[in-house]
């Protein structure tokens, strides 16, 4: 294992892609990396400077591409599972993004949803050129929505989404676990703990295709992007050859550790612990951890579902050849269809009336949100000062709002999750009004259709708000 590289409990794979052949000087290059919209890149190591690093990556997606058209056909039968865990993963990638944004669509550089002919490029092309071409898409996808996440370079996901691609999967021994997804493909399960004001994450990612994982650990602690540092149980080095050595990257104001499976079982059995990074101690108890690492298991063995039987397409991929995913199924679910209610809620605006006040707002929020924003105003009350939702839930601002050239579109929909569009301009003021983008997150369950999470312009969201 280089080191600086994240690691990986699946041995058979080197998520990492590479260059393995020259290729000719006339092949042409129909793959281009998408720089992406948050996520950092993974540490590499001593050996390979960052212009190195994008030469390589540069030349591999070449190689990527050019493949199809200049390698032998390289059919292996056992491979045909390998081949639809892909096939799934670049569809319904590529489908959400252009059901986002038509232009998305480019066969030519694999953003498209026909799943035979993902399968069928697969088959005849190398394993470390079919992952890279799975990150390439995802890449792809995320640049031209400006919207799906962009994924590491070995194919996982950092569990660090804010809340904004986040939905509640469960509780445990005082820590919460919740599922991420990029449109409809899963990336990741994820439990949090806030006890004493110190934020902990625990989870583990899926990195596609196939089913390899990065387990990681994450904190609210200042550190450089390519760190390393000590990560101590109970006083002392984890048990078992596990080590103390740890590296990783940082997202925001959070360190993530990349965590071997001796790190991870110490973590499940210790009661305390203390990551080091830099100048700077991050000690943390282990309350609960144990549970909490069981139940991002379970979670991940489900892709967020609540049951085995409801995996989404990433986990349970369609047998090949496979018609697109179709994104207007409608749901059991009773009441409006999810972007009719999102619909009636600006229109309400429009008029006048405020659906989100005291009486109406349990009949279109989840229990989850009801009960936060419940207790931002109980505590604003008690403490005399302006609560964590100070803007208003239909834009995310506090300027004055008059709604024009209103649209509503359902972009997404995965089992009992939808994700709905809406875009406007604020017209209270004179001058140009620029588009304004809200997302919103709605999940099916036994009161009909609810909101689970709003976005902002893809800056600040709601739960995030009050959760922090």
């Amino acid at each position: 294992m280089e080191e600086g590289k994240p690691r990986t409990d699946d041995p058979g794979r080197d998520l990492h892609f590479a260059v393995t052949a020259a290729l000719p000087k006339a092949a042409p290059v129909f793959h281009e990396f998408a720089s992406g919209r948050g996520y950092p890149k993974p540490a590499r190591s001593k050996a390979a400077p960052m212009f190195q690093a994008r030469i390589l990556a540069m030349a591999a997606t070449a190689a990527v591409a050019a493949a199809a058209q200049v390698a032998p056909a390289r059919a292996q039968s056992n491979d045909a599972n390998f081949c639809r865990q892909y096939a799934a993963t670049a569809a319904t990638a590529s489908e959400d993004a252009i059901k986002m944004n038509p232009s998305c669509l480019n066969p030519g550089s694999g953003v498209h949803g026909d799943r035979k002919s993902h399968f069928d490029w697969c088959m005849r092309t190398s394993q470390q050129g079919v992952e890279g071409a799975s990150v390439n898409i995802r890449r792809l996808a995320s640049r031209c929505t400006n919207w799906l996440v962009t994924p590491e370079e070995y194919g996982g996901y950092a569990i660090i989404g804010a809340g904004q691609f986040e939905e509640p999967y469960g509780k445990t021994r005082g820590w919460e676990v919740s599922a991420a997804y990029s449109g409809r493909v899963f990336m990741y399960c994820v439990a949090s703990n806030n006890a004493g004001d110190r934020t902990v994450k625990i989870g583990v990612d899926q990195a596609m295709p196939g089913d390899g994982r990065q387990w990681q650990l994450a904190v609210q602690l200042p550190s450089k992007k390519d760190w390393q540092g000590r990560l101590e149980i109970d006083g002392r080095e984890p048990a078992n050859g596990a080590g103390a050595d740890v590296n990783g990257t940082a997202v925001w104001d959070w360190t993530i550790a990349w965590l071997n499976m001796g790190q991870l079982d110490a973590l499940r059995q210790g009661r305390t612990a203390v990551l080091g990074v830099g100048k700077g101690d991050f000690d943390f108890s282990l309350d609960g951890m144990a549970a909490a690492i069981s139940k991002v298991e379970e979670c991940r063995a489900r892709k967020g579902a609540a049951s085995p039987g409801g995996a989404l397409a990433s986990a349970a991929p369609s047998p090949v050849p496979a018609a697109p995913v179709a994104s207007d199924t409608p749901g059991a679910t009773a009441g409006p269809e999810p972007a009719d209610l999102v619909d009636s809620i600006y229109r309400s605006a429009m008029e006048g009336r405020d659906v989100f006040d005291k009486r109406t707002r349990a009949q279109y929020l989840s229990r989850q949100l009801l009960r936060l924003i419940v207790e931002d105003e109980q505590n604003s009350a008690r403490n005399s000062e302006p609560g964590k939702l100070d803007y208003s839930l239909l834009s995310g601002g506090q300027d004055q709002l008059k709604i024009g050239d209103l649209q509503v579109t359902e972009v997404s929909r995965q089992q009992d999750r939808v994700i709905v569009r809406v875009q406007f301009r604020n017209i209270a003021f004179t001058g140009p009004a620029p588009v304004e983008t809200v997302t919103y997150h709605l999940q099916s369950g036994d009161r009909g259709w609810r909101i689970t999470n709003i976005i902002y312009n893809g800056q600040h969201n709601l739960l995030a708000s009050l959760t922090r």
